[in-house]
């Protein structure tokens, strides 16, 4: 027995056909009701009538701020880094952002190199399967070891700019550099400095006022050999920073030639409306010659007992090390004079070994000491 198909078509309502609703006469040119029309056309079964929307005051689109982006990146990659295979919708939960903008910042990582900007140049960066994989190059595998000198230089930068982060940084760039060369990092950061140019009422303001105007400067000055203050009248001619210290060399007139004067030692500095006449050639070759080194630089050979010391000092650079803890050292830009002095400080433990000229200097120096005490 064949079972009959029915044809099973939607169940239509009957019942009594609602009313049209009425046109209302009271409409305005421009499409408004009039306020005395009634409310609905047609009775209580009719439409209301709105009349057209009035055109919404749409805001332009808020312009992304650049360093949000940043934010998300400085912690995407070192996080998928740590987790690979992180699901898109997880890594985008804790970014903080949707899955396409996440999906948009992994764009933006592929374009991170050197030109011409391969996309695997610092980055290995793909989606598989829905799933975050990054890999970084290999020079990023271990942290980087700076020098005493480069880390100062960063954490210089870093204190200038200031944020609640820089204490954090400058710790974190302490920490880089090896353990025996942070007492140098120390001495480093202090004294480098790094940021907007010098009050005008600091000591080094009033000295850069004073060489652009050709102005005596009276100082209150600390000689460390005497151990006593002094006043000074002197032509200011340059600054300079010389074995971690800032200098001013310039004509002190009472003693009737150029010194050397370390700013660290000046208590105070008066600019007088006084000028001076601008320096000679010879003089100024002299001053260039103190601003920036020249020359074969000088090189002593210190003992383990004066090691230590001497190769943490801003201005002495490691030749090489020798056998018992001593060390070979270079002194650029300094002279003959200066490094003697430098050498007999260290009791007996550190000697002129080069050039010929230094090393000569060196031993009249010491042929001298040993006559006063024969």
């Amino acid at each position: 027995m064949t079972a009959a198909r029915r044809s099973e078509a939607p169940a239509r309502r009957k019942g009594p056909k609602r009313a049209a609703p009425k046109a209302t006469a009271n409409v305005r040119a421009q499409g408004q009701p009039d306020e005395a029309a009634p409310e609905r056309a047609g009775g209580s079964g009719g439409r209301e009538f709105r009349g057209p929307k009035a055109p919404r005051n749409e805001s332009p689109p808020v312009k992304k701020d650049p360093r949000d982006r940043l934010r998300r990146i400085l912690f995407l990659v070192p996080y998928a880094v740590r987790h690979p295979g992180t699901p898109v919708r997880e890594l985008a939960r804790r970014c903080g952002c949707s899955e396409r903008e996440l999906l948009e910042d992994l764009d933006f990582l592929l374009g991170v190199g050197s030109p011409p900007f391969a996309p695997d140049d610092f980055l290995d960066l793909y989606v598989e399967g829905d799933r975050v994989h990054v890999a970084l190059h290999q020079s990023f595998s271990r942290p980087p070891r700076f020098t005493e000198s480069e880390a100062a230089a960063l954490a210089a930068a870093a204190r200038a700019l200031g944020g609640e982060g820089r204490a954090r940084a400058v710790k974190a760039l302490r920490d880089a550099v090896p353990r025996d060369r942070r007492a140098s990092f120390d001495e480093l950061v202090e004294r480098i400095y790094a940021g907007a140019p010098p009050a005008p009422e600091s000591v080094l303001g009033r000295l850069q006022r004073a060489i652009a105007e050709r102005r005596v400067v009276r100082l209150g000055y600390h000689s460390a050999s005497r151990e006593a203050e002094s006043e000074r009248a002197v032509h200011p001619w340059t600054l300079a920073q010389r074995f971690g210290h800032w200098y001013l060399y310039g004509l002190d007139p009472a003693r009737g030639r150029p010194l050397a004067f370390r700013l660290d030692r000046v208590r105070d500095c008066v600019v007088a409306d006084e000028q001076f006449e601008p320096p000679g050639d010879a003089d100024l070759a002299r001053a260039r010659l103190f601003s920036a080194p020249e020359g074969e630089p000088i090189r002593i050979r210190v003992g383990p007992a004066a090691a230590a010391w001497a190769t943490s000092r801003p201005g002495l650079r490691l030749v090489k090390r020798l056998e018992r803890g001593g060390a070979v050292l270079e002194v650029p830009g300094a002279s003959a004079e200066w490094t003697t002095r430098l050498a007999l400080s260290l009791g007996g433990d550190a000697e002129v070994i080069g050039p010929p000229a230094a090393r000569r200097q060196f031993a009249e120096a010491i042929r001298r000491t040993l006559e006063r005490y024969a």
